[in-house]
């Protein structure tokens, strides 16, 4: 058994001793340019995300109809419509079953919700048109465009085979609301798209 001078070694002295011989395989990855190497992506992914839609939160039960010309989505009062029940901005609001089985074409609960919601985002607006005004100067905010009824929109997301008697009821008590343009949450339909292309060239 060899013996060795007590003291430092570095952890590639097995490998300089074979010099001479067939070149080495091994590869020692440093931890320090591995992180900066994965810093550098994060920091690229998040330049490129894109940031221009709206972030919807989707049932598992919902199933979004396809379509072959969409739109960006901007920053509404959401409606989600499923097979079971109907959410006003993740808050339960009525069954499915008591929507369609109701007389009247106002859901009393659904037309409060929004109202309330509604007001909230017309006074969130109000305050950002006045701060719009008060710093004119700054660039950002003066050469941003803001819609003055940008607060009435509301984004209604429904299942593909909700019946359509049912769909208006729930757009009138909207309308009923003081909401309104209704904007309906699509899935682009990729495979069309890409056929209709194909056709234009």
């Amino acid at each position: 058994m060899a013996i060795y001078r007590p003291g430092e070694r570095h952890r590639t002295h097995n490998i300089l001793k074979r010099r001479k011989g067939k070149r080495g395989v091994t590869a020692i990855l440093s931890l320090t340019a591995m992180v900066d190497m994965f810093t550098v992506l994060v920091i690229f992914l998040l330049q490129n995300y894109n940031t221009t839609g709206e972030v919807l939160f989707i049932p598992k039960e919902v199933i979004l109809p396809k379509a072959n010309r969409v739109a960006d989505l901007k920053p509404s009062v959401v409606v989600t419509v499923s097979a079971k029940e109907i959410f006003v901005e993740d808050k339960v609001i009525a069954t499915f079953d008591q929507v369609k089985a109701a007389t009247d074409w106002v859901v009393p609960a659904l037309r409060d919700q929004v109202r309330v919601l509604l007001e909230k985002a017309k006074a969130e607006q109000d305050a950002k048109i006045q701060n719009k005004v008060k710093s004119v100067v700054d660039k950002t905010l003066g050469n941003e465009e803001i819609d003055p009824n940008a607060w009435r929109k509301v984004t209604l997301q429904a299942d593909k085979a909700i019946d359509y008697l049912t769909l208006k009821k729930i757009m009138y008590s909207v309308y009923e609301a003081g909401g309104g343009p209704i904007n309906f949450a699509v899935v682009k339909d990729v495979q069309k798209d890409a056929t209709t292309d194909s056709k234009t060239q």
